[in-house]
């Protein structure tokens, strides 16, 4: 049978949502799901989750790469019409099949959907969807579909034609933090067709046993954070499309009060070096 879906989920660590995240993806024999185990100790043989109908594939992947590693090593297993991409420690909602199912015979190159969150710790709400949030109900305000081309960078929630990242090989980068936004960004430059739906179709935590990548403010991370921003701003400013990128002279202004001068200066270097000048430039 074809597959519909392939859905890909970069495995780190904590086991139990892992199986929490495996247990909202439908038991379907039209869904790949391709885990790629990125831990230091991979999974035993009896701790890999199984569907009875679900195609599952499990690999591993160098953890020294990163998640973005980990997620183009399941680019080369998927089989599916579409993409689908879910972090371990998230997971889908309970219509989220549904709400993919009534584009899977349409046109569109990337479906972009919306999202929930919550604290593991109680259960209450986080604000870590908010800004995908505000790009789905922008677009469904004005029909201006920029934003979600290239301002969504959450590989997460969206169905992706699997021909669209695979013919033009776009990768995601594999730097420790931060290696889904050129991919995002460069899926949406290349899409003919995109719209968005208001369903909610997955669910972020928030905290847990480890330290979120996402929410990591370490010096390191943020640099890095910032090399990959202007690697956006590049090539957002070389089809026309600068103004969508984030202010780079307010990232480098945070650097210097909250690292230090020394770290400071190595962000400016950074920029000056890429040849992109912070005070003409957003």
């Amino acid at each position: 049978m074809t597959h519909n879906y392939s859905v890909i989920v970069p495995y780190g660590d904590r086991y139990p949502l892992l199986i929490k995240a495996m247990d909202s993806i439908p038991d379907r024999a039209d869904i790949q799901i391709i885990i790629v185990d990125n831990a230091p100790q991979p999974l035993t043989p009896s701790q890999v989750p199984v569907k009875k109908n679900a195609e599952v594939v499990y690999t591993t992947s160098s953890p020294a790469k990163g998640a973005g590693h980990a997620r183009n090593v399941g680019l080369t297993y998927a089989k599916g019409l579409f993409l689908v991409f879910l972090d371990s420690d998230d997971y889908f909602t309970p219509e989220a099949f549904d709400a993919f199912d009534r584009f899977l015979h349409q046109d569109y190159d990337i479906v972009y959907f919306d999202a929930s969150s919550i604290k593991l710790a109680d259960n209450s709400e986080s604000k870590r969807h908010h800004t995908i949030h505000q790009r789905i109900t922008g677009y469904l305000a004005t029909g201006d579909d920029d934003p979600l081309r290239y301002d969504f960078v959450n590989p997460c929630c969206k169905m992706v034609r699997a021909s669209l990242v695979l013919d033009n090989n776009i990768q995601f980068g594999e730097t420790r933090v931060a290696n889904d936004s050129l991919f995002s960004v460069r899926i949406g430059h290349k899409a003919k067709k995109v719209t968005a739906s208001d369903n909610v179709v997955y669910v972020i935590t928030e905290g847990g046993a480890g330290t979120s990548l996402t929410q990591s403010h370490s010096a390191e991370d943020q640099f890095t954070r910032f090399t990959v921003t202007v690697s956006r701003y590049k090539f957002l400013k070389s089809i026309g499309k600068e103004h969508l990128c984030p202010r780079l002279y307010t990232r480098v202004g945070r650097a210097f009060l909250n690292y230090g001068a020394k770290e400071g200066l190595k962000w400016l270097k950074h920029a000056h070096r890429q040849g992109v000048k912070l005070l003409l430039v957003y």
